[in-house]
């Protein structure tokens, strides 16, 4: 298959995953190179939060309610971000992969790291759009002057309106991960509902955690 017929095949099962999710988890554990094709599911949130964070940089952005965990000033945060979000990304993916794959016996898993590898990567290609959208919609704008990325970093931490839509955006960004990995793991490892809900949040934690460490 050449590389033009790949990027269309990956792009038809990507947009496939939004429209009927559960189907394409199927059609996904299916495929020779569900890993890869995991792989360029995640390389776009990693694209698209190193665009955020060098368009928040560039505009003068900095986080306004917490210290960054790593020794990093707060004025470079969002440049140092940008450097790094991509390679912690695709990392919390094979560690999270790695984690769930290690206990999954031990709830009856007899799926495969592939297997468990695709959907946990196709689980954050599609569920991270949920906060990615608005982040990179505010990041555009203030780099095109409309607003000020400052100001708007400080009403997301005040009570306004700005603080409900960004809390609203973390329930859907949580439960999204949660209900794509659930049924993911399921089919997967051809388990019960109720384990693959243990797997699910052990994914969840495992890759957040980490993520945590390094970007907040």
């Amino acid at each position: 298959m050449g590389n033009a017929a790949a990027e269309q095949a990956f792009i038809r099962l990507y947009l496939h995953h939004f429209i009927h999710p559960f189907k394409a988890q199927a059609v996904t554990l299916e495929r020779r190179n569900r890993v890869g094709l995991a792989a360029l599911a995640v390389l776009v949130p990693a694209a698209g939060y190193t665009l955020f964070y060098i368009l928040a940089s560039g505009a003068g952005g900095a986080p306004s309610s917490f210290k960054p965990w790593l020794n990093v000033p707060v004025e470079h945060y969002f440049q140092f971000n940008s450097y790094v979000v991509a390679v912690v990304t695709f990392g919390c993916w094979a560690f999270s992969a790695g984690v769930v794959q290690l206990i999954a016996p031990g709830f009856g898993g007899s799926g495969s790291f592939e297997d468990t590898a695709s959907i946990l990567g196709f689980g954050i290609g599609i569920a991270t759009w949920t906060t990615m959208l608005h982040d990179l919609t505010d990041a555009v704008l203030s780099a095109l002057g409309v607003i000020n990325m400052q100001s708007y970093e400080r009403m997301l931490n005040s009570p306004t309106f700005w603080r409900c839509l960004l809390l609203t955006l973390f329930v859907l960004y949580f439960a999204s991960f949660l209900v794509l990995y659930t049924a993911g793991l399921r089919r997967a490892h051809r388990i019960g509902w109720g384990s693959s809900v243990v797997l699910a949040l052990v994914a969840l934690t495992a890759y957040q955690g980490l993520f945590f460490v390094f970007i907040r």
